[in-house]
């Protein structure tokens, strides 16, 4: 073959290529995955644990078998196995609730500026705080209960909600109390990202009500529907602390769950192996619910969110009529008033003496006064704000630092397409591994550190425990950013930072959602702290559950210290709550 220029003849000479093919690969460099290493690092804080609970449930004086799930045969873990299972019932009831109350304040804008704060500021605060909120409001005795005085004024006598069988009605009041608000804000943002070009092709086509239910918001809103279920399904299945605290000791038995069961085994000295079993079955079942979930977390090419406030002008809505605004309004007020009440009789309870709240109830003009919190100030309450304060900003801190990179490696750090898959598998089980399954190896290993009451140690455990969810999230994020934007940057001398820069639109809400579910649920935690902790960090919840142990002779103090305890997890969602709703919801769009 000849080649001329400017006047120059080259002549290419080839010859026979001979010889077997060899097959070449792309190289990888190596330094992206050492974005990886921090997180693997702190990853081992949950998963040497969770190591050593299966190895001790499988192990037996005979060697290695099944001998130690012999302990499913007892009748008190199958009965919490069933409640575990009822829990799940009762999750995926209240999506449904959610859903069609979200697709209520769609269809009645005037809804949804009266109800989205009273729904945000129950899932601000603690199970904890809400099941002190509804023992107080289901409270047997008429002058102090609500809910027992007004159905002993219509009907004559009440039956005891704490007692057999009703307090389920009391423990799904407050779950749902605590969760609907998550499932109607995220159901809320996927019906307000609906294209509204799809909306008029679908009227045009005089597709309306029910059948526009199924053929439209279902089929678009699946990716939101498999994140909601999931989140409310773990929750369910994993309740610990609502029953501890709203269900009297004599009849806890009979609501127990299997996290308490194993709890209740731990503390009375059954053996090591039979407690391991315990949790190794609680994580089967919830990591199934996890594996299920997976595929909607997977999935890359969601839209972005359009900005609830400025949607119907982008998109050329028509307003709804004045009757459609009015009866938003109104059924806006009404059930706005109704969410927001046990808040209130919380508030106003802890606004008594321990005396006059042990007496009567929240509506009595008699016993005013700050008393309670001077009560729940003198049982540490002050030390332990500091003390939770301290926790919930270094594990915040921790978790941010290493997320961030590990989420970015996992969406467009080059791993192969199946490392990335089990990397993503691994993180979605870890994200819904119960407390039991590495609670009790943690604690005897944070213990013979010297690390004991340490808040360092508990720090580190919440961001173990936090990192798994917060990549997923952040991963999310960070592949909804278009893939061509990705490209360019990367051919770039920057390249990483290039394509954190590109793509920082797109993760920033995300970011702040995280860290403020982070902090919150740090701020909130009971169980990690309960069978983690040592005496030494007195994080907020332990001193409320302290309290809350006499509960009919401190319900004015419980009250209090649930009143302060709350405050600074409600100011932030409220302040924070579009953007966490943006940032949840971000890479799971119709």
């Amino acid at each position: 073959m000849e080649l001329q220029t400017n006047g120059l003849t080259l002549e290419v000479v080839g010859r026979e290529v001979s010889g077997r093919p060899v097959p070449g690969r792309p190289r990888r460099p190596a330094g992206p995955y050492l974005l990886g290493l921090p997180a693997l690092l702190l990853s081992c804080v949950l998963l040497i644990p969770i190591g050593v609970t299966v190895v001790t449930a499988f192990r037996t004086p005979d060697g290695f078998g099944f001998g130690n799930f012999a302990v499913m045969g007892d009748p008190a873990a199958l009965h919490a196995v069933r409640n575990s299972l009822l829990w799940v019932l009762v999750a995926f009831g209240l999506v449904v609730v959610g859903f069609f109350l979200a697709l209520l304040s769609y269809r009645l804008p005037g809804l949804t500026p009266f109800l989205q704060p009273a729904l945000v500021v129950p899932f601000a605060v603690s199970v904890l705080v809400s099941g002190v909120t509804f023992r107080l409001l289901f409270d047997p005795a008429p002058e102090r209960g609500t809910v027992t005085a007004v159905w002993s004024a219509l009907f004559g006598s009440s039956p005891v909600w704490l007692g057999p069988g009703l307090f389920w009605l009391v423990l799904v009041s407050a779950f749902g109390w605590t969760w609907l608000g998550y499932v109607v804000s995220l159901f809320r943002a996927g019906l307000d990202a609906i294209p509204d070009d799809v909306t008029r092709t679908i009227a045009a086509e005089g597709v309306t009500g029910w059948r526009r239910l199924w053929a439209l918001e279902i089929p678009l809103l699946r990716p939101i529907t498999g994140v909601v279920t999931l989140t409310v399904v773990v929750a369910a299945v994993r309740v610990f602390d609502l029953v501890l605290i709203a269900v009297p000791g004599p009849m806890q038995q009979s609501a127990d769950v299997l996290g308490l069961n194993w709890w209740r085994a731990t503390t009375s000295g059954d053996p090591a192996g039979r407690t391991a079993a315990l949790g190794v079955v609680l994580f089967a079942i919830v990591a199934a619910v996890g594996l299920i979930g997976v595929r909607g977390l997977r999935r890359r090419r969601w839209a972005m969110p359009v900005p609830v406030a400025r949607q119907d002008a982008a998109l050329g809505r028509p307003k709804p009529s004045k009757r459609a605004r009015r009866i938003g309004w109104t059924a806006g007020v009404v059930v706005s008033l109704v969410w927001i009440f046990p808040a209130v009789v919380l508030v106003a309870t802890a606004l008594h003496s321990p005396r006059a709240a042990g007496l009567r109830g929240w509506w009595s003009p008699s016993g005013l006064g700050l008393s309670s919190f001077a009560d729940a100030a003198n049982a540490g309450l002050l030390r332990a704000l500091l003390s939770t304060a301290l926790i919930a900003t270094a594990a915040t801190a921790v978790l941010l630092a290493i997320a961030v990179p590990t989420a970015y490696l996992v969406a467009w750090g080059g791993l192969p397409a199946w490392l990335g898959r089990v990397v993503m598998s691994v993180f979605v089980v870890l994200a819904v591994t119960p407390v039991q399954m590495y609670a009790a190896p943690l604690r005897d290993a944070i213990g013979a550190a010297g690390l004991a009451g340490s808040r360092v140690a508990l720090a580190l455990v919440h961001a173990a425990a936090g990192l798994p969810f917060a990549v997923l999230l952040l991963r999310s994020a960070f592949a909804a950013a278009p893939p061509a934007l990705v490209s360019e940057a990367l051919q770039g001398s920057a390249r990483q930072s290039a394509v954190l820069a590109t793509v920082q639109r797109t993760y920033r809400p995300a970011l702040i959602a995280v860290a403020v579910l982070e902090f919150s649920m740090v701020w909130n935690d009971f169980i990690v702290g309960f069978l983690i902790s040592g005496p030494g960090t007195t994080p907020l919840s332990l001193v409320l559950w302290g309290e809350a142990r006499q509960f009919a002779a401190s319900s004015g103090t419980v009250a209090a210290a649930a009143v302060v305890a709350s405050v600074v997890p409600v100011v932030l969602l409220l302040s924070f709550w579009s953007t966490v709703v943006r940032g949840l919801t971000t890479g799971s769009k119709p």
